[in-house]
């Protein structure tokens, strides 16, 4: 046991500071694979893609009704009904053979070919049909009715942008032009390291004793799927530094980035920053940074692969991974993020913070008399996962705040329902 782990943290890095550097000394790079367009939803797009035709590609009826010289109809009404002479119909996918010339007109449905000679459809409810003859009741303008060619794409626009997380609405639009298979960034593989004597493995169930369950590796399991990574949660690794510098090892063999939890701090019985730094190419990144919850944590680089020390604690190991592993996930994909769900609220409670840390607050937003409220949960305790099972809202302070007062108004990160109505638990 070395001095310099009893003693504790002299010190904690800026995060920001800390964050720069650690996406500055990462050199992980992430494949890519060709995949069917219609398995790419809620994939990253490694490609922009370009409509390479006009879509419709020609005119097409846009309602059922009768294909029509605009000119022939101008002055038609229920009291002046103008006749035209029905030449044929034209049925959907079927290439029309039928002009339309004065006077005539060609019965079509929704998504039919255009006959040339046409500029418009009239509805079936717009007009009165008697033997081969059809009567205009109401005028028509020119491409009434009428799907234009390219009219939803043209040979050039924009479907997907490189970084774009793929929906529905572009699997679509890639079909329509006949594009069946995108570029896509592949998953990056996270391995997740679980250190601790005390903890239950994967497949054991809580029973009478002092270890507990291993909640914190399922939580970033799940949270990195999400993400949009493929982890792998490997079995719990005691406190022991050989086994920890081989569980290591094995996983920087195959992962893009690991991820360990526990024994994170400089106490006699936290081997994990040790342990990693005996790891041939280590190369300290930082430890120690100003979050609360997830001081203790750090980051090692061996071969450009970043390797994380989180908390144990489920809250603070989520912080973490929302202050570093979301930013490099986006660093390594260039997927575009979106706004952050943010609420504007009055403080009903003081919430203080320790000056010089970031802080995250798990927050509870509500409704009375017909104001948005907000009050803190648990303060401290970086372990409890009720909080966010309650909360609704993540309030995060400058480490320059000293916190705010009651009546204050703030912004917080929503992440889950407004309550109607002050939640019982908070009495």
């Amino acid at each position: 046991m070395t001095r310099k782990r009893l003693e504790g943290f002299t010190s904690f890095e800026k995060y920001e500071k800390t964050l720069s550097r650690l996406l500055n000394s990462v050199e992980t790079r992430i494949d890519k694979e060709a995949i069917p367009v219609i398995e790419a939803v809620g994939r990253i797009a490694a490609e922009s893609i370009t409509s390479p035709r006009d879509y419709p590609p020609v005119d097409r009826a846009a309602v059922d009704g009768y294909a029509v010289r605009s000119l022939d109809v101008s002055g038609a009404s229920p009291s002046n009904p103008i006749p035209l002479k029905l030449i044929g119909s034209v049925e959907v996918g079927e290439a029309p053979q039928l002009t339309v010339n004065p006077g005539e007109a060609v019965m079509v449905f929704t998504g039919a070919v255009m006959p040339k000679g046409s500029d418009a459809v009239m509805p079936f409810e717009e007009s009165m049909r008697n033997g081969k003859y059809v009567y205009a009741l109401r005028p028509l303008y020119q491409y009434r009715n009428v799907s234009r060619a390219g009219e939803d794409l043209k040979s050039g626009d924009l479907i997907v942008r490189r970084g774009s997380v793929i929906k529905p609405w572009h699997v679509a639009a890639l079909t329509e032009v006949g594009i069946t298979r995108i570029e896509v960034f592949s998953k990056p593989r996270v391995g997740i390291i679980n250190v601790g004597s005390e903890l239950l493995g994967r497949d054991h169930l809580p029973g009478i004793g002092y270890r507990i369950p291993n909640s914190t590796g399922p939580l970033i399991y799940a949270y990195l799927k999400e993400l949009g990574c493929e982890p792998i949660l490997r079995d719990v690794v005691p406190d022991d530094e050989e086994e920890i510098i081989n569980a290591v090892k094995k996983a920087l063999e195959g992962d893009d980035i690991i991820i360990t939890t526990g024994g994170t701090s400089v106490g006699g019985g936290d081997l994990v920053p040790e342990a990693i730094a005996k790891i041939p190419g280590a190369k300290l990144v930082f430890h120690g940074v100003n979050l609360r919850p997830g001081r203790t944590a750090g980051a090692y680089v061996v071969a450009g692969k970043p390797i994380f020390m989180f908390s144990g604690l489920p809250v603070a190991a989520l912080v973490c991974l929302e202050a570093f592993v979301r930013p490099l996930f986006k660093r390594l994909t260039g997927v575009e993020s979106l706004p952050e769900p943010t609420i504007r609220a009055r403080v009903r409670r003081r919430i203080s913070n320790v000056t010089g840390f970031k802080s995250f607050f798990r927050v509870v937003v509500y409704y009375e008399d017909g104001e948005l409220l907000l009050e803190p949960l648990r303060l401290t305790g970086s372990g409890i996962i009720s909080t966010l099972l309650k909360g609704n809202a993540i309030l995060v302070v400058d480490e320059n705040v000293e916190g705010y007062d009651e009546g204050e108004y703030v912004n917080a990160i929503l992440i889950g329902p407004i309550y109607d109505e002050r939640p019982a638990f908070l009495e």
